[in-house]
This record gives structure tokens, sequence and C-alpha cells, in this order.
């Protein structure tokens, strides 16, 4: 009865809030000549989470004058680490002023900065803090029983002092979730639609403290056939970004947030798995599969994890490598000694224990049983690549 009692209650008083006039609530207008935001110091207003994807960054807008020699440090917590760098005039005028990067999640931050502020021939060197609070660090959760946490804790052991300004890119991914994974393939059906996990990511410092993770959302959704899938094959690139893939995606985002490119893979292609590398040339390799492949014995199927293709900076293929046709997907000696409950296949627990005889493999291949399951041939889980990235 008291939550009943209490519903009500708030719907009554959402019913009063919203039958004030809405003149009350003016904002005056448009603001003319003058940026009406709260402004702490010297310059513009402070922007949070300027991209939508890295809630623990900032934006210190410029406030219409040119600046130039910025410096920020972001003021530790007691026994943390210090996160504090230069600013190159490129991304001042990128960001639209003063980057900041490395807050703190669930803390009032206080954020110092230096710059020299210009207007016309004036020129004046200012030094001043900023207190901006971010919020806890989140990701969705997977509704499983040995989730404790959003993210993750660290428990620090030793740290060298050689290596103790280091910043560190955690990549992982939470257990299936019941709003995924519920989608496969068709026309024709294989591939690893289904391999389709949660992320979480977050740049953790040698303190054990979380100073960056990205909130998905709105590049990311697990219901979502092309906009969904397991994030993995972070690189940092020669210009400071951030390049990885998931599901059907390739992408590059630098560490504020700001996508520099979201493609779908090239449609010949389908299910990008672990890893994206970079070439000298610009170019990339995508870990992939092939959306469409004409087995011998006339099939029709999506393979899994194994095709490599190389993109260029316009996301034009420019070769592929086949290993199907350069490897014997028929190869069973690994397929006939491996634990069905091993990792590096989809894992069914139930399974553990067991291994699969050339009788078994000989039956799967005369089926029409396809997709990211063990067996050998195009069109099921036969290359093991994944592990090899992995142990490599």
């Amino acid at each position: 009865m008291k939550f009943k009692y209490a519903l009500t209650s708030l719907a009554l008083s959402v019913a009063i809030l919203s039958s004030v006039p809405s003149t009350a609530f003016a904002i005056g207008g448009a603001s003319g000549a003058k940026v009406d935001y709260q402004v702490q110091g010297k310059i513009g207003e402070v922007v949070m989470n300027p991209y939508d994807i890295a809630p623990l960054t900032a934006v210190i807008r410029n406030g219409g004058y040119q600046l130039r020699d910025v410096h920020v440090r972001i003021v530790p917590k007691e026994n943390g680490q210090e996160i504090a760098y230069k600013v190159n005039n490129k991304y001042l005028l990128t960001y639209g002023g003063i980057p900041v990067f490395g807050l703190y999640p669930d803390y009032v931050n206080t954020v110092e900065v230096e710059y020299t502020r210009i207007q016309g021939s004036k020129t004046e060197n200012v030094k001043e803090s900023y207190k901006m609070y971010a919020p806890p660090a989140y990701i969705e959760s997977a509704g499983t029983k040995e989730e404790q946490s959003a993210l993750f804790t660290i428990d620090v052991k030793k740290v060298s002092p050689e290596f103790k300004d280091r910043l560190y890119l955690l990549n992982n991914t939470k257990d299936k979730s019941g709003n995924g994974t519920r989608t496969v393939w068709n026309n024709p059906t294989g591939g690893a639609l289904e391999w389709n996990f949660t992320t979480a990511n977050a740049i953790i410092d040698t303190s054990g403290d979380i100073r960056w993770f990205m909130n998905p959302s709105s590049i990311y959704d697990l219901k979502s056939i092309y906009r969904a899938g397991v994030m993995m094959g972070f690189k940092q690139n020669q210009d400071g970004a951030l390049s990885w893939g998931y599901g059907q995606r390739y992408v590059k985002y630098d560490i504020m947030g700001r996508e520099i490119f979201n493609r779908r893979l090239p449609d010949n292609y389908n299910d990008f798995s672990h890893s994206m590398d970079n070439a000298a040339n610009g170019h990339y390799f995508l870990r992939v599969a092939s959306s469409n492949y004409k087995r011998p014995d006339g099939k029709n199927v999506r393979t899994v994890r194994d095709v490599i293709a190389e993109v260029d900076q316009n996301g034009v293929v420019v070769d592929e490598w086949r290993l199907f046709d350069i490897l014997d997907p028929y190869r069973d000696v690994i397929m006939k000694t491996l634990d069905q409950g091993a990792v590096c296949l989809n894992i069914d627990a139930s399974q553990s224990g067991h291994t699969l005889s050339e009788e078994d493999l000989a039956a799967l291949d005369s089926s029409d049983k396809f997709g990211d399951i063990v067996g050998s041939g195009a069109g099921r889980n036969w290359a093991r690549i994944s592990s090899r990235h992995q142990s490599a």
C-alpha cells in the first residue's frame, strides 16, 4: 500500500508541476551578441562529454578568443596519479577550446589550466582552475549473477617507478545479455552474428583509478544487426586516435570521443573479430569473414573469421586473403583434439571433456549446419586464428 501511495503522490506532483504556466520558465529568448552560459574563468563555458561517448572528458570553450601555449593539469586525488599535458594548437582549433582528459568519475575534479589569451593585438597569460564534476563510470549490466560492479575494480600490487606515469586501456566484454544474441544470418546462412556482447572499455592509471571510460550508447545498440557486436582490436594510431572494430563496423575516434570515421564493413564481408591492424601506408587490415562464399559442394555460406581484408583510408578494399583458399579448411587434427568446452570455441560448458571424432566431422560437413560452431570446412569455425592472435 505504501508503494502505491508513493506512486500516486509522484503522479500528482508531476501533474501540478506541468500545470504551471510555461511563461514562468521562459529562458528569455535568444542570447543575442553574448554567450549566457556560466563561465568559471576568463574564456568560455565548460562542455562535459562533448562527443557523447567519453564522459570523463570536457572542453573549456575558447569564449571567442584565440588561445595559445595551453597546459592542462588534472589535480590528482591523495596518493593518486597526476595527468598533465600540453595542447597542440591544432587541437585548440579542432575542439573550439581546451580539451580536458582524465577526470575522476563521481568526483569534483580540480583542473588547472595555463594559456595565452589573444584578442586582436592584446595578449594575456592566464593561470586559473576549474571545478568539474564527472559522473560515475557506467556501462549496461548483462543481468548475470557474476556481475559485481559496472566496470571493474583494480588492486594495484606494485608500480615500478619507470612506469608510474603510464595509462592502460582495458578492453573487455560483459557476459551474454538477454538483450542480445537473438539474431543469426540468413541468405545465406552461417557467420557469427550472434557473437554479440556488451562492451566494457576504460583507461586506468597506475593507482588503479579509472580516468576514462566509453559510454557506447550513441554508437552501439545490442539489439541492432549493424550497430552491435564485440568491440575488439583497439590500436593507437600514429595521430594518437584509437581504431577498432565491432560486429559489422570498423571505426576510428580520438580520445575525446570525436568521430573520425564509423563505417560499415564493405558488403563483401561480415562479422569483424579480434584484430584491426594499422599498415605503414595508412591502410587497415581487418579480420572478417566472407558474406557469401560458394563452397566446392555448391552451397552458399557465410564464413567464420577466416578472411583478412585490406582497406584504404577511404574504405575501399585493395586486397584480401581468404584463408580457406590459402590453408586447408578440412585439416582436422586440431578439431579432433580440442576440448569442446575450450575458451577458443563457442563455449558450451556441457561439452567440456569431449572431442569430435572423424565420423562426427564428416557427418557435420555433409549437413547444412553452418555458423560459429566447431567443425571443418568453410562456413564453420575451422580456422582458429582468433586463438593464434591472442597467444601471439
